[in-house]
């Protein structure tokens, strides 16, 4: 076991900024070779053979895909250095000497002190990513044709969410401070606990309490989409409360769908931009494919993961809790339950990019099953097919990558790898 207490505490800043900056360096040379990689003519032409995509279509998608870059580099570069900085500079500490003062006006406790000092930390982290929300949104995907937001529109979404945030953060952050202070030293079993209730809670609200605040949902239409999708549902045995129509044309151009609630709240949501570009039988494949997801019960294991995950997350910061270089190498007063919630963030975020591979295996092998699965179910991969030829044209997506940055990044396989899939013969 290392002995955080021998550690001086400007070695170990040391030891998290040097870690921090070999972290941005691999992500920096990640991105150049898959720049370089899907920016080569011949593999642009190859895939456009492949998928049937125009010349003019592969150049829109690779100024699209070139824009998205840089975009994503700068935002990366300024976050390192304004992360650096910050750390560097004993910024922790600032913030929490200022919330400490207003805590102080306000007679409060530690739960408030708290709550302040996150808030801070929360609004710093959403103004510095602002500007380059706006720039991806109001310039990057309105010169494509994709942005179908108004600015006053992102603005309430944005208001609307840090509402939310400001309401369902500080409920659940102030009871995992108040277990922290209040249950003794197994105290992050039962914070753990409390974390997974409120998140079941939260996915069996959403569908018809959340949701609602940011789109509009019309049941849909009887006719032969709606009958279709009955069908599918009927034989894959899969019980839903509903079928929507969600309103994404408003936002945006990009197309896709979904299940979503948990304890029979399930519904299954088309964007209307899906439905307005595709035919019966490529929505139907699409949805099949989402399907599969819960009939080979991707979503449950991957449940249990991250349940799995977070128990090692509250166990971590319970080990490290009392340890005051923890806390004194970030500048912070003291040995602080806020504090340690902050600190245990930063380190563990050095620790989950080495880990996301594994999380990336694991979604790639999922979406290549439930391609599979509907592909079995439909008797052909034919529909689906075109539906991800047809999605990845109203969204420009690149189809190609770098085999290691898509290992390391991508959730899902890159189009040319999945179409592949679906056509290749099952023997």
């Amino acid at each position: 076991m290392i002995d955080l207490s021998a550690i001086e505490p400007q070695n170990a800043l040391r030891i998290f900024l040097i870690l921090r900056l070999i972290q941005h360096g691999i992500e920096t040379w990640l991105s150049k070779i898959n720049k370089e990689w899907w920016s080569d003519p011949a593999r642009q032409m190859d895939a456009a053979k492949e998928l049937g995509i125009s010349a003019d279509d592969m150049k829109k998608t690779s100024d699209y895909s070139t824009d998205r870059h840089y975009v994503s580099r700068v935002q990366a570069i300024v976050g390192i250095t304004c992360s650096i900085v910050f750390l560097s500079l004993g910024g922790l500490g600032w913030v929490e000497a200022r919330a400490s003062t207003v805590n102080l006006y306000l007679h409060g406790g530690a739960i408030t002190q708290g709550l302040l000092f996150m808030g801070v930390l929360m609004l710093l982290v959403q103004l510095l990513g602002l500007p380059f929300a706006l720039y991806s949104t109001f310039v990057v995907e309105e010169k494509f044709g994709y942005n179908k937001q108004s600015l006053k529109g992102f603005f309430v979404d944005l208001a609307k969410g840090t509402l939310l945030g400001i309401v369902f953060g500080g409920l659940i952050l102030s009871l995992i401070l108040w277990i922290m202070a209040t249950t003794g030293s197994l105290w992050w079993l039962y914070a753990w606990g409390a974390i997974t209730l409120f998140s079941l809670l939260t996915a069996w609200i959403y569908p018809t309490l959340l949701a609602p605040l940011f789109n509009k949902f019309t049941p849909l239409d009887d006719g032969e989409l709606k009958q279709e999708i009955l069908k599918l549902a009927h034989q894959t045995e899969f019980n839903a409360d509903g079928l929507y129509l969600m309103d994404a044309s408003k936002r945006s151009g990009h197309g896709n769908a979904y299940f979503t609630g948990i304890f029979g709240k399930k519904r299954i949501v088309l964007f209307d931009t899906l439905v307005n570009s595709m035919s019966t039988k490529e929505v139907v494949a699409v949805l099949a494919h989402e399907l599969g997801h819960f009939k080979l019960h991707h979503v449950r294991s991957g449940m249990l993961r991250g349940l799995v995950m977070s128990l090692l997350i509250f166990a971590g910061i319970g080990a490290m809790l009392p340890h005051e270089t923890f806390y004194s190498a970030f500048g912070l007063a003291g040995v602080s339950n806020y504090g340690g919630l902050v600190v245990f963030s930063l380190w563990f975020g050095l620790l989950e990019f080495y880990l996301q591979p594994m999380q990336t295996w694991f979604s790639r092998k999922n979406e290549f099953a439930a391609d599979e699965f509907a592909k079995k179910t439909l008797g052909t991969g034919t529909s689906l097919a075109e539906a991800l030829k047809k999605l990845r044209e109203k969204s420009s997506v690149m189809p190609i990558a770098h085999p290691l940055f898509s290992s390391m990044y991508y959730s899902h396989p890159p189009m040319l790898e999945r179409i592949k899939a679906l056509l290749t013969q099952t023997l």
